[in-house]
């Protein structure tokens, strides 16, 4: 079987993409995705590396016999097709043979494989405000939630600092405990909610978001502003679990302060009003930690 790389990186060579949809079309996974969505060719072109990726590995799960075996980089997951907003994109869940079903107690909404990785104890400590942040997760995962209610975390820092990787670190201990989970990639939670109005499924997803034991909500700030979302959406979901007692956690590049500036739509005093009534439930619900050093490259 040819490599993705070589198919795609040979840029001495002109891609026959037809060919390419050939295959993707006598491939009954990927055939049926295509049809299900109704794909256009420019579409699958477009995303012909992630067709060939997933077919790479798909085959070697399919030939896997044993978890000791697996070849693929997630070891234990297994690779399946979505497709959100109009992008195909690859997510992973438990293959046959893993054991450990604590991944199945996250629902990873736009996140990439790699929050099936992240480790407390890989969690890099360099600086005063990990430590800090260490020392609070580890409080949490110790608490009993059920007997003592017990703040999230809000935590801010400039791109890269490893804010999803803190709260990823955190979510997987926490499913190994049994928490049922929502891990969710903020903008595209946005946009996929703003899919959903007049579909008949936005309240069943914001019911989720409500409902759910613990939610992680990475990013926000990053989104594409919408009133109705941080009104309707974001600030009944808020309120919802803050009355619930329900963790929430945040990841943000932009302090709890500095983000009322980023949810507002103007300087008008109802523009400034609204703004504050999430960052007020927020704070509520939340300890804040600012990440002001960067992980160690290793």
């Amino acid at each position: 079987m040819k490599k993705v790389d070589e198919l795609l990186n040979n840029f001495n060579a002109k891609i026959d993409y037809d060919g390419l949809i050939d295959r993707f079309m006598n491939e009954p996974t990927t055939k049926k995705f295509i049809l299900d969505h109704d794909l256009t060719r420019d579409q699958i072109i477009k995303s012909a590396h992630i067709f060939l990726t997933y077919i790479e590995e798909y085959k070697t799960c399919n030939d896997c016999h044993s978890l000791e075996d697996c070849k693929l980089q997630t070891k234990g997951f297994t690779p399946h097709l979505t497709y959100h907003n109009n992008r195909i994109q690859i997510e992973y869940e438990n293959c046959r043979y893993n054991q450990n079903r604590s991944a199945n107690n996250i629902s990873a909404m736009y996140i990439p494989k790699r929050i099936f990785e992240a480790s407390l104890e890989d969690m890099d400590l360099i600086g005063e405000s990990r430590k800090l942040i260490h020392a609070y997760m580890h409080k949490f995962l110790k608490n009993d939630l059920k007997e003592n209610f017990m703040k999230g975390m809000y935590i801010s820092g400039k791109y890269g600092s490893g804010k999803t990787y803190v709260l990823a670190a955190l979510a997987n201990e926490l499913a190994k405990q049994g928490k049922k989970i929502i891990f969710a990639y903020y903008p595209d939670l946005v946009r996929e909610l703003k899919s959903s109005i007049g579909n008949g499924d936005l309240e069943e997803k914001i019911r989720q978001l409500k409902v759910i034991e613990i939610l992680f909500l990475d990013d926000i700030g990053g989104e594409y502003f919408s009133k109705f979302i941080r009104d309707e959406v974001l600030g009944s979901i808020l309120q919802h679990r803050l009355l619930d007692n329900k963790p929430t956690f945040f990841s943000s590049n932009f302090p709890i302060q500095e983000l009322v500036n980023v949810i507002k739509e103007s300087n008008t005093q109802q523009e400034t009003v609204s703004a504050f009534r999430i960052i007020q439930r927020i704070k509520r619900m939340t300890e804040e930690f600012i990440l002001k050093d960067m992980p160690r490259i290793s």
